[in-house]
């Protein structure tokens, strides 16, 4: 009986290590120039923009050509990115000027700068709304720009120190994760705080909304949790490694993407439960990245060995669960003493 209750154990093992091992697969690890430290990933105009804190940079990378294409210069302390595909413009905070740069993606070049209170660090963009918002941890303050009136500026203090931001574009809301009260806030247009959500965990970070679903997910210290969007009330969580921050949801999959430094965590999230279904460790160490649903690809910039590197990663298909329970029944009907 023990043989075969152990027959069946190293069968289950074993095959859902192939399941998570199978689930992203190392495809590309592409040189970048300057040194290592990257804030901000975003899709735009076609390409991948990412902001380069290290060299002073914003790099623009062609996914189809699969190779750097420009890096544009004179950057104070680049962090939050956001791409505005309509305008045909990206949005970049220099946390060290006090500015946000507007960059065309056509020319990949700056247009003009926007002066902001403090020091800008994450960036969201509220299309619809022509509103721009922009996070500062270090004042405890989130600064709204608003792009059809003359880029007029409002900022408003949180009372704690806002990370991440995911804009409700049913609600008109955004929300901000402030990592030292261990809360959500969730902000009118005027930044009004209309509601905070306390969380029985510490240091949330990352954000990722599904407005249909009416779905909140947070990062905070060794899991990610799913909340109520309209009340803020968890509805599951799952374990993740130490330091996850940043989140991508990928709404055809329903499957997030966590970042951690060194790893990169694939989680189901479709139906409501949240399950962890793969971890990847990341031979470059980075803490951002973005999926790309028409490719099946996760990118991931970072440093290896104190150099530069992109890596690419591939969303293969893992095993179904139900083959591991009937390959495991036929691992203990092939151990069970002839009768």
């Amino acid at each position: 009986m023990r043989i075969r209750h152990l027959t069946i154990a190293i069968v289950v093992l074993t095959l859902s290590a192939l399941a998570s091992a199978t689930q992203l697969r190392q495809i590309a690890i592409i040189d970048i120039p300057g040194h290592p430290g990257f804030d901000g990933i975003a899709f735009a105009g076609g390409y991948l923009v990412m902001t380069h804190s290290g060299a002073g940079t914003v790099d623009v990378f062609s996914v189809p050509q699969r190779r750097l294409m420009t890096q544009i210069r004179g950057m104070k302390g680049p962090s939050g990115v956001a791409g505005d595909e309509a305008a045909a413009k990206v949005y970049v905070a220099n946390s060290d000027g006090g500015n946000i740069a507007v960059i065309s993606t056509r020319t990949w070049q700056v247009l003009e700068t926007i002066p902001v209170p403090g020091s800008p660090d994450s960036l969201v963009l509220a299309p619809e709304a022509q509103r721009l918002y922009a996070a500062d941890a270090e004042d405890q303050t989130i600064a709204v720009v608003d792009l059809a009136h003359g880029n007029r500026v409002q900022s408003a203090a949180v009372g704690g120190t806002p990370e991440y931001m995911a804009y409700d574009p049913l609600r008109k809301l955004l929300f901000a994760s402030l990592q030292d009260l261990r809360e959500i806030v969730a902000l009118d247009p005027a930044l009004k705080v209309v509601s905070r959500y306390p969380l029985a965990a510490s240091q949330p970070t990352g954000l990722a909304l599904d407005a249909k679903a009416r779905r909140l997910y947070v990062a905070v210290r060794y899991a990610v949790i799913a909340l109520d969007a309209d009340t803020g009330a968890e509805s599951s969580r799952v374990a993740t490694p130490a330091g996850v921050d940043m989140l991508w949801y990928d709404g055809s999959s329903g499957t997030l993407y966590a970042a951690a430094n060194g790893s990169v965590t694939v989680i189901r999230a479709g139906s409501g439960k949240l399950e962890n279904v793969g971890e990847f460790n990341t031979e470059v160490r980075g803490h951002v990245l973005a999926f790309d649903p028409a490719n099946g690809l996760v990118y991931m910039p970072g440093g290896r060995e104190g150099r530069s590197k992109l890596l690419i990663l591939k969303r293969v298909q893992a095993p179904h669960p139900q083959n591991a329970e009937q390959v495991a029944e036929q691992g203990a009907a092939t151990s069970r003493p002839p009768q």
